[in-house]
């Protein structure tokens, strides 16, 4: 316990130490940008010069020697020629051509590249992060492995095994095991009585010679849980808990199977079909 009250003490320093050094060079930038800001040199060429002091002329006209006014030739705007080759290109050829672009770029520009933050500092900076991100995931793994770890009791093993062993006996017991085909066990009227030797089944009609109507009900308040008309070649599967009753408009139609198994109709058909399933376990549906 002590060990991870030390280790939970150094994992805290670290930490503050790591904020507070952040902290420090992000003043220092901010203070160093604001610093060359003040000492950025003024642009000349947005300064507006003061009015002048004189008057405007009223302007003036060319005469010649005759006193007549003088007519200006005729402005001519500059035209490439067609027997020059040119060629319009931004990215120079070679060092040459790149020579002159330098004279464009001020001391401002200079600055503004030297600025930029080196791959040195930005892998430290990365470092930094990583090395935060795993003392603050030791620490909490520490943290929780001490306050949530409980010894093992005694004869626990035993215990175990002998849950295991008694719960592969009982599932061994309960595994249910289908017939072949489901015969009624008893009919009355319009309905046909089926022992099922599970507690969830699955109960599917299929339109084998027709169309019939069908109706699913399950539980001791016969809950609807579906009910259409199931077309010639089409089936309707659902799973069923506990007992059910299935009704089939048209039986001669139908054909019925629980959990693949066919269950077989009693002779002679009625003209409505209702097929009870007693589930086990549960108690059984006269």
């Amino acid at each position: 316990m002590a060990s991870v009250t030390l280790a939970l003490k150094i994992a805290a320093v670290v930490i503050v130490a790591l904020v507070l050094i952040v902290a420090a060079l992000r003043f220092r930038k901010l203070r160093r940008d604001e610093t060359r800001e003040i000492a950025k040199p003024l642009e000349r060429r947005l300064v507006a010069p003061p009015p002048s002091p004189y008057a405007p002329s009223k302007g003036f006209r060319l005469l010649d020697a005759a006193g007549e006014p003088l007519i200006r030739p005729p402005v001519e705007r500059p035209r490439l020629d067609p027997e020059r080759r040119y060629v319009f290109n931004d990215s120079p050829l070679s060092d040459e051509e790149f020579a002159p672009s330098r004279v464009r770029h001020n001391n401002d520009w200079f600055l503004s590249r030297s600025s930029h933050r080196s791959t040195g500092s930005i892998v430290t900076r990365r470092v930094g992060v990583a090395i935060l991100t795993i003392l603050i995931v030791a620490a909490l793994v520490a943290y929780y492995s001490s306050h949530h770890s409980k010894a093992i009791p005694k004869g626990s093993a035993t215990f175990t095994t002998t849950t295991l062993a008694t719960t592969a006996a009982t599932t061994t017991t309960t595994v249910a095991v289908f017939p072949p085909s489901f015969v009624a066990t008893s009919t009355s009227g319009e309905d046909a009585i089926y022992s099922v030797p599970a507690s969830k089944y699955r109960v599917m009609v299929t339109g084998s010679l027709g169309a019939t109507w069908v109706v699913y009900n399950m539980g001791p308040s016969n809950t609807l849980e579906w009910q259409g008309t199931v077309t010639r070649g089409r089936n309707e599967l659902l799973t069923m808990t506990g007992n059910s009753r299935i009704t089939i408009g048209s039986p001669s139609n139908a054909t019925v199977s629980v959990d693949g198994r066919p269950v077989t109709f009693p002779t002679p058909r009625p003209s409505t079909l209702i097929l009870v399933f007693n589930a086990a376990g549960a108690s059984p549906t006269s």
